[in-house]
Parts: C-alpha cells; sequence; structure tokens
C-alpha cells in the first residue's frame, strides 16, 4: 500500500501506527474515508470533546485486532466511539472526563451491589477507580482496547477494586484479632496462652481438613461468602438458583464443616464433644474469620 501524507492525511497516520502488514490495508482513499467517517461518528455520539482526529486514529492503529479486516474491524461503532472517550479522558479532556464520569462512574454503586451496597463502601470504590483509571504514570484507562464494552470493562475494574477492598477489611479483622488474643494471653497467664496456641493450630488443621473434605461446589460457595463478601442475592444469580437454595446450601457447607472439624478434634485432642466446643470458643470468636483465612490461603 502507498500512501500520500498530503492526500490522505488520517490514513498516513494509521499505517504508520497500525500493527499488521500493510499489504493487507485499503487503498488510501478507501482508508481515509473510513477513518474520517469512524472519527466523525466518535464525534457526534460525544460532542464537544477536543481531540486531534490524526492522534486518535494513530490510538486507534495500536489497538484494533490484527485478525480482523480493517473495514470490519471500523464498523464496530460503538466500540470505537467509547475507544475515543477513553482516549480523551486518558488526555484529561474535562468534557470527556466529566461524560465518563456521568456515563460510567455513576453506575459504580449498581456494578458493586452484590459486594456491598453502602454508600460509603461505594464511594471509596469509586475515588479509587476514578484514581486508578486517570491517574498515575499508567493509567488504566489505557488498558481499555475497544474490543467490547466500556461499561462492562468498568465493571470489572470497579468488582476489582471492591473485592480487593474486602479482602484488605478481612485482613485487618484478622490482625485485630490477633492483637485481642494477644491481650488475652497476657491477662490468661502463660500455661493458659500456651494451651490456648496449641488449640488454635489443632483447630484450623481440623478446618482446613473439613474444607477439603467439601464438593467442589460447596467450597466455592463458602470462598463467594466468607473471603470475596458476595451477598446471598448475587451469589443466587451466579448460579441461578432461588435466594432460598443458596442460603440451604451455604447451611449445609458451614454444617459439615462443623462437624467434620468436631469429630477430628475430639479424635486429636482426645477429650469430648462439649469440651472441643469450649476450645473453639476460647480460640475462634468468629468462624467466617476462620474461613476466611483457610479459603484464602488457595488464591
Amino acid at each position: 500500500m502507498h500512501v500520500t501524507a498530503s492526500l490522505t492525511p488520517l490514513a498516513s497516520a494509521f499505517v504508520a501506527s497500525i500493527r499488521r502488514p500493510t499489504a493487507s490495508l485499503p487503498e488510501p482513499e478507501q482508508l481515509e474515508a473510513l477513518l474520517h467517517s469512524t472519527v466523525e461518528h466518535a464525534r457526534t455520539r460525544w460532542p464537544g470533546i477536543a481531540l486531534e482526529s490524526v492522534h486518535f486514529v494513530q490510538y486507534l492503529a495500536e489497538r484494533l485486532p490484527a485478525e480482523a479486516p480493517i473495514a470490519e474491524a471500523l464498523d464496530a461503532a460503538s466500540s470505537i466511539e467509547e475507544l475515543f472517550l477513553a482516549f480523551a479522558c486518558l488526555r484529561h479532556d474535562r468534557i470527556a472526563l466529566h461524560a465518563f464520569e456521568d456515563r460510567f462512574l455513576r453506575e459504580v454503586g449498581a456494578f458493586i451491589s452484590g459486594v456491598d451496597r453502602s454508600p460509603t463502601f461505594v464511594a471509596e470504590v469509586r475515588q479509587q477507580l476514578r484514581e486508578k483509571l486517570f491517574t498515575g504514570s499508567e493509567p488504566k484507562i489505557a488498558e481499555f482496547a475497544g474490543r467490547g464494552a466500556l461499561g462492562g470493562w468498568v465493571r470489572v475494574a470497579a468488582l476489582r477494586i471492591a473485592l480487593n477492598l474486602k479482602r484488605s477489611e478481612a485482613r485487618a479483622d484478622a490482625g485485630a484479632q490477633d492483637s485481642v488474643e494477644a491481650t488475652l494471653g497476657a491477662e490468661l497467664g502463660p500455661e493458659l496462652d500456651h494451651l490456648r496456641s496449641r488449640y488454635r493450630e489443632a483447630f484450623a488443621a481440623a478446618v482446613s481438613d473439613a474444607l477439603g473434605q467439601l464438593s467442589d461446589r460447596d467450597r466455592t460457595l463458602l470462598r463467594l461468602y466468607h473471603l470475596d463478601s458476595l451477598s446471598l442475592d448475587a451469589i443466587a444469580a451466579l448460579y441461578r438458583v432461588h435466594l432460598s437454595t443458596i442460603s440451604r446450601w451455604l447451611s449445609r457447607a458451614r454444617e459439615q464443616v462443623e462437624e467434620t472439624t468436631t469429630r477430628q478434634l475430639c479424635e486429636q485432642l482426645g477429650v469430648g464433644e462439649s469440651s472441643v466446643h469450649s476450645i473453639a470458643d476460647l480460640v475462634v470468636s468468629q468462624v467466617s474469620l476462620s474461613l476466611t483465612r483457610l479459603l484464602g490461603k488457595g488464591r
């Protein structure tokens, strides 16, 4: 393909940046017309954005899938238009950032409703998402390649942040629990503290073994609920079953873990069931915290 820059400026910029053999490209005039139409459609979709056509064409060329014919790739209007918005946001265009905020960031609450709907949590996720997408030396918005809906891409990014925040909270809770246990140990004295440490290890090992005996489905359910902090509604939607079914599955999985753990501790420590329950109460104040720690080890 031979391109004359003075006659086909968009095609010239496109060819200079594209990552595929130029022999597979349309003729310069046809390519110029395709690119011009693509840019104009994007400008119509997002009016007021001050973005040089040549710069966007170069950005677009770097992100088009190598296997798709040019005409077919450029015909994916909605994805290209959203790539235009993403590139404008990357260049800190004020109108583009406002449009992104109004169209996508305002939906963060809906995106993460299965994790936590509280206004404070949603605001924190939205702010972290905003910072990750648009600030720093490598803004994450540059990773959007226009090969799918921008809304879906933002939703995945928001969910990832939300789940990471929940895991951080769980680790903080675990640290707080360790601090409380250390304080209790000092108050109870070295003998009881030694027993408590011994039983804690046995209890954790028994719970770990009990988890290993669960079915894949039950183990996944516990992980989604205790580690990823998904709501029962969200898990029910994932499995396409009624909320009561998920609640029943989770209850049975927890009961199986508790029964297996109790049995193994009775055998290992040589004590009765009532003593096992007392030991468990001393070592772990929240069953969900134990499950969160152990389920997280497989990640």
